[in-house]
């Protein structure tokens, strides 16, 4: 070390600055399953998990009141036009649930 106090004090705050990357760096590139014993992962996982179940139901439910819009009896879903705009709906819904799911 120099006996320069200026000196002295960059060579300490680079060598503080060096430290703090090599932290950040290392929580940057920890793998999350890993950071703080994996329980901040499994409660993630938890969340996501219900996250899903009520986006799964929700849509469903959502699919159905479209269906019922749609329709106001059973003899109108024989006419082809609404038919097949409940099949798009129905394919649509089968596809979102394929992203949620996959």
């Amino acid at each position: 070390m120099s006996d320069n106090w200026v000196v002295q004090n960059l060579e300490r705050a680079l060598n503080t600055w060096n430290e703090k990357l090599a932290e950040i760096w290392q929580l940057a590139t920890q793998r999350p399953e890993t950071f703080k014993g994996g329980t901040t992962w499994d409660v993630i996982v938890t969340i996501n998990g219900a996250l899903q179940a009520v986006g799964l139901a929700l849509l469903v439910l959502f699919f159905v009141v479209g269906v019922m819009k749609t329709c106001d009896s059973f003899a109108e879903v024989k006419k082809s036009e609404h038919a097949v705009k409940l099949f798009v709906r129905f394919i649509a819904k089968g596809v979102i649930t394929l992203l949620f799911v996959g």
